[in-house]
């Protein structure tokens, strides 16, 4: 059992950097700031995370365990292919239920090395799946997996951030179709 005091830490330390985060770019935290305004000494940091960069990734892991639950979650449905919308749907879901951190990290410019740690872990994840549901080596199922958590996590990005003028349905009928037939067949559906 982790010590009360070890906890409270840990969580002050992770409230300063949601609250910090989203006052100053990355490589403009110190630790100095995150201690004060966690109400802890330096040296305590030290003794849970190495770096600044350490504390940033512990959300990474967070969100990406998150997303993971969430796309393998069963019932078999989560087959991308075969039930081509479930993905959107629990992406949608995700954004709509994720704290406001979350979508922040997966949807700033500043903290986009964030999001790309995101979404390397979720594809890592995904990708033994893969191999197993459509019996693919690992490189193909790393490409496959890779392609459409970084297409979908990006497409949510602009349509969070209000630069895609869509309504959900229109915007679900488009992220599925890329997903599912690439831009060939994107394209020749928008445009038909």
């Amino acid at each position: 059992m982790t010590d009360r005091r070890v906890i409270r830490t840990n969580q002050a330390l992770r409230a300063a950097f949601r609250k910090l985060a989203q006052q100053y770019r990355f490589r403009e935290l110190t630790v100095q700031q995150l201690t004060d305004e966690a109400n802890i000494n330096r040296k305590t940091f030290y003794l849970h995370y190495d770096s600044i960069d350490d504390l940033a990734d512990s959300f990474t892991a967070e969100i990406a365990d998150q997303l993971l639950e969430l796309l393998l979650r069963e019932p078999a449905n989560h087959d991308p292919l075969h039930h081509p919308g479930v993905w959107f749907d629990r992406l949608d879901a995700f954004f709509e239920e994720a704290p406001t951190f979350y979508t922040f990290i997966l949807n700033s410019d500043e903290y986009s090395f964030l999001s790309r740690r995101v979404k390397y872990r979720v594809a890592a994840g995904l990708a033994a799946s893969f191999e197993t549901d459509y019996g693919l080596n690992t490189t193909d199922a790393k490409l496959a997996v890779t392609f459409l958590i970084d297409n979908s996590l990006t497409l949510f990005r602009l349509y969070i951030t209000g630069q895609l003028d869509l309504s959900v349905a229109a915007f679900r009928e488009r992220i599925v179709t890329l997903n599912l037939r690439g831009m060939q067949g994107f394209l020749a559906e928008v445009k038909g």
